[in-house]
This record gives C-alpha cells, structure tokens and sequence, in this order.
C-alpha cells in the first residue's frame, strides 16, 4: 500500500511542475518566436526566469548568427525586395533594396522584418539631412554603409542581418539605399513599387520602385483643364509607374512652344558625393534622338503614348526635378 502511494506521488508531483513549466515555456515561444527547444533550454539555464531566457535567447540568436553568416557570406543574393517609405509631409523618403538567395525567402515574415527595420533606419537618417534652400538633400548608402547604421534596439544593422541570417539559414545582404529630404523648399515626394504589396510595418514593397520629386506649379492660369479629370496623386502615381515601366536614364527636357527648356537640379549630397546619382546631368550637345530615348520628360508616357511625359507634366502643372529607380538584382 505504502509502495503504490509513493508511486502515485512520485507521477503526482513532476506532472505539477511540468504544467507550470508549460505555461512558461508557451509564454516564452510565443513573445519570443524562437523554437521550443532553444525556449525550452532558455528557460532551464535561467531558473525558469521569462526576461533572463529572453535575453538569453536574443544573444545566443546573435552570436549563432554571426557564425551563420560568416559561413554563408560568399553566396549570390540575387533574388530579395525593395521597399520605401515616405514621411506624412511627403518631404523625407528612403528607397532601400534587400536581397537574399531565393524568391521563397523574400516571401518569408523574417525577411520582412528585416526589410522593415532596414527602411526604418534609412528614413530616420534621411530625417537628419538637410534640404539646400530650393533644393533637395540626396544621399546615396551602399552596403557597408548601410550595415553600420543603427537600427532597433540600438543594434547596427548588421547585427539584426546577422540575426536574420541565423533565422533562416539563407544568406541576406544590404545592398544599397538612397534618402530624400526636400523640407522647407516647396518640393514634394511621390513614390510607388511593382507589384505593391505591404510588409510588416506596412512599407510598400515589391521587385521595382521609384521616387518623384517634383514642385506643384502654383499659377493655376497655366494648367490645363485636363487637371481636372484626374486628381495630382493619381497622376504623379503614373508618373512613377511610368519610371518603372520605361526607365528613363535623365528627367531630360521640357519643350515649349517657343524653346526647350533643360531641367537642372542642384543637389545637396552631403554624404557620397561621388556617389553616382539616378539623374545624370544632361550634355547640350545631345542629339534629339539621345534625348528622347533617355529623357523622361521626352518620352511618350506609358499610360497615353499620344501625350509625352512633359506634356502630361505641363497639362497637370508638375515640374519634375528628379527620380529614383530601383530593379531588384540589376547589375
């Protein structure tokens, strides 16, 4: 009798404490993400303590890592998103491109975190630059330069990739992204991706993307009454799908009736000033037929070839002053 009490005890009480035990460890996967075996292990390393496992977990995860992507570090990126952001004021923009080896990572809730917090740090960096008066601040980060940006948390951004890296066990690199800033000059921000799809943090993304910068013409005498039929955003919305669809290597100029006027920008590029710029300036001495085939504002615009992009400009009182293009793997 003693002998199957003692028995009965012995099952009664490890089935108490793995309840207890349970409940931790569901608490752990879930604020956490990380398997229920590092969880598990966590959890037992740290006296079943939820902010010790945490952090242990976070640094464990970073130092595997690191180990991950050293390993991995000479495999070809040749798949990945870009992704922008743009402030309220449509003054601040970040266009980024993330590349990892497959299409089928790129579609993972990982990459996409990483997608996030890699375009939150550039818009955050782009916040700091300043417009020159009239003018519009343009920096362009290539990889090693994006890595050492700070992202949440306080980490550099090659720590969160190094952890990314850990997560999926597919190589992820950075590698490149170009910031916008345009406060207190009159300059605006548009920008679109193809297809446009929303990662976490509800950045739009997609395999291409473009910026538009450009000034609304304030003497309405001078706009057509097409203006009316549709709105400044959907316009300025084509225009970008128009940069997408037709990549244009310049604005290029504007014709008038009376003269041809060649659009110059002058940008203030604080950072990178050698850096290669999506707008090359544009030779006087072109032929037409250069100029119409890379110029924007020359080409006949992708939604109505009948009209050429500055015309459709001119109808909707848009002065275009410059572009970002992104392809995801372009060479």
């Amino acid at each position: 009798m003693l002998k199957s009490l003692l028995l009965i005890r012995g099952i009664h009480i490890p089935s108490t404490n793995w309840s207890s035990n349970k409940s931790q460890l569901l608490k752990l996967r879930k604020k956490t993400g990380y398997t229920f075996e590092s969880c598990k292990k966590a959890l037992q390393l740290n006296d079943n303590s939820l902010e010790k496992s945490e952090e242990w977990l976070k640094e464990e995860a970073q130092r595997l890592g690191w180990a991950k992507a050293n390993k991995l570090a000479n495999r070809a990126t040749a798949q990945g998103l870009i992704a922008f952001a743009i402030d309220n004021r449509k003054e601040i923009a970040t266009m980024v491109e993330v590349n990892c080896e497959t299409d089928f990572v790129a579609r993972n809730k990982s990459f996409h975190s990483i997608v996030d917090v890699v375009t939150s740090s550039c818009l955050d960096f782009a916040k700091k630059q300043k417009a020159l008066e009239n003018s519009f601040s343009k920096v362009n980060l290539k990889s090693g330069e994006l890595m050492a940006l700070s992202g949440a948390e306080g980490k550099s951004l090659a720590d969160h990739v190094a952890v990314t890296i850990g997560n999926l066990g597919e190589n992820v690199t950075l590698r490149r992204a170009t910031c916008l800033n345009t406060q207190d000059t009159g300059l605006k921000i548009m920008g679109l991706t193809h297809p446009s799809n929303l990662t976490g943090s509800h950045f739009l993304c997609g395999k291409y993307g473009s910026l538009l910068i450009y000034r609304k013409q304030l003497d309405t005498d001078k706009i057509n009454q097409k203006s009316m039929e549709h709105s400044h955003e959907e316009i300025l919305r084509q225009m970008c799908q128009h940069v997408i669809g037709m990549n244009p290597k310049s604005v290029g100029v504007l014709k008038t009736d009376d003269s041809v006027i060649f659009k110059d920008v002058a940008t203030n590029k604080n950072v990178n000033e050698n850096e290669d710029s999506s707008l090359d300036n544009i030779d006087e001495n072109k032929s037409n037929s250069e100029i119409e085939e890379d110029g924007m504002l020359e080409q006949d615009f992708l939604l109505d070839p009948s009209m050429t992009v500055g015309q459709v400009a001119t109808d909707y009182g848009i002065d275009v002053l410059d572009f970002v293009r992104y392809e995801c793997g372009e060479t």
